[in-house]
């Protein structure tokens, strides 16, 4: 996909258009089980600063591809205050009316309104307390990319992303593109199994990972390692180290200091684990990796988001 918003975003004049998000989709990879496109836009206004943050998802699940589209707009105080917030009211998560406009319009309201923007994060440390998972990426990139900018001394900028995630042969490939304040940085990210993955029921998230992973920035190797995983927490802890070392190279790339959150990173080893999952299935994959989506929003151990607390028990029943 060509992300021709790439040469226009850090333009002061520039309008940013809403139906270009809701229309990526013709650009996106066919073949890619899950493709993610967020980004962030910071413009001045005489009041102070207008955020545009978004996050497209689609996953192909089903016969049917699932669409998740959040674009949300911040307006920020120059003391770095919210003071006025919209959605824009084609925003949805995937699950229709339980996690519609409305609904995700309340939840930005309570989570940002009076509050100081860059101290998003200590308002609201993690999804669970927003209720809503996609909306809190969003935001809490956003918010992450603000400060970056009030950082550098800047008050205007933008960062957009695509994400890529396809299944192969006894392996999995993740192709992302990175675009930050006019720098670009094109990565893949490889796990090839030594041996087939073992899934556990319900969720069929693996129990058992004996696979390689190797990550390549720019067509140079950045880094390659091993997991020896014999159950789901080391599984995850080990993923979850190698993607916050490339997480630390990231930062470098984009000279970044402080917590980064306007990246794909920070929910890449989930996106990762719910393609191992995908794989695993045979049948009714559609409805089931909704089981895979609560347990690794909550852990088993609390409801996930609104929308999945619904879907919950029909689910552990089928």
């Amino acid at each position: 996909m060509s992300l021709t918003l790439r040469k226009d975003l850090d333009r002061r004049d520039v309008v940013f258009d809403h139906d270009f998000i809701f229309k990526s989709h013709a650009y996106f990879d066919l073949n890619a089980l899950i493709t993610r496109y967020r980004g962030t836009v910071c413009t001045s206004a005489d009041h102070g600063v207008i955020v545009t943050a978004w996050q497209k998802s689609v996953y192909r699940f089903g016969f049917v591809p699932l669409e998740e589209t959040i674009v949300a707009t911040i307006m920020v105080r120059h003391d770095g205050v919210v003071h006025g917030l919209s959605l824009d009211e084609r925003s949805h998560g995937g699950l229709g009316p339980l996690c519609d406009f409305r609904q995700l319009q309340r939840c930005m309201n309570r989570m940002l309104r009076g509050k100081v923007f860059a101290d998003f994060l200590r308002i609201c440390p993690s999804a669970g307390d927003a209720n809503c998972l996609h909306l809190f990426e969003v935001i809490s990139a956003a918010a992450s990319f603000y400060a970056h900018l009030r950082g550098k001394g800047l008050s205007c900028g933008a960062e957009e992303e695509l994400l890529n995630i396809r299944p192969k042969r006894d392996a999995i490939v993740s192709r992302n593109e990175r675009w930050v304040l006019g720098k670009e940085q094109n990565v893949e990210i490889t796990l090839r199994h030594r041996k087939p993955p073992v899934a556990a029921q319900p969720v069929r998230l693996p129990q058992q990972l004996d696979s390689d992973i190797s990550i390549r920035c720019d067509g140079r190797d950045a880094m390659a390692e091993h997991i020896d995983a014999r159950d789901f927490r080391s599984v995850y802890g080990q993923m979850n180290r190698v993607l916050a070392k490339f997480n630390r190279l990231e930062k470098e790339t984009f000279q970044v200091k402080g917590r980064m959150r306007f990246t794909n990173a920070t929910s890449f080893v989930g996106l990762m684990l719910l393609t191992l999952a995908h794989e695993s299935m045979h049948i009714l994959r559609a409805p089931r990796i909704l089981l895979t989506l609560n347990y690794l929003q909550a852990g088993g151990a609390r409801p996930g988001c609104i929308a999945f607390r619904a879907f919950q028990r029909p689910l552990q029943k089928s």
